[in-house]
């Protein structure tokens, strides 16, 4: 079993064990695991990078406008999300992010994948609840 799949195995069972905070999708082999926010510009995007940390963003699809939108009310939105994020326009990209990043991912060493989950679950519910309100 790939590492990725292992991982979003694992994650799908903690999130049913915490009651389900938000639907889970199937596993796959991806380093991306995505969660529906009620529109079709944006979703949560939780990524394993380079086997060392994990992000969770606000991926935004191809929106400038809905980027600058947020953007304009950037300390709002941290003050209500209780964390700062980085966000990044792309400008030479179609998608924008405003990312989160977790840091102590190894795929070789699984003893922190409980609280890694666990705080990808919060991160997650906590976007999920934010930021449809101002999109």
């Amino acid at each position: 079993m790939s590492e990725n799949l292992y991982f979003w195995t694992e994650f799908n069972k903690v999130v049913l064990e915490k009651g389900k905070p938000f639907n889970i999708r199937k596993p796959y082999t991806d380093a991306w695991y995505d969660v529906a926010i009620g529109t079709s510009e944006a979703q949560i995007s939780i990524r394993l990078i380079s086997k060392k940390h994990i992000i969770v963003e606000l991926y935004i699809n191809n929106s400038k406008e809905l980027f600058d939108k947020l953007f304009s009310q950037k300390d709002e939105i941290e003050k209500e999300l209780g964390f700062k994020m980085q966000w990044k326009r792309l400008d030479d990209m179609k998608a924008s992010r405003i990312q989160y990043f977790i840091k102590g991912l190894d795929f070789d060493n699984k003893d922190n994948y409980p609280d890694l989950m666990s705080k990808i679950i919060e991160k997650v519910v906590v976007l999920k609840n934010v930021f449809p309100k101002y999109i």
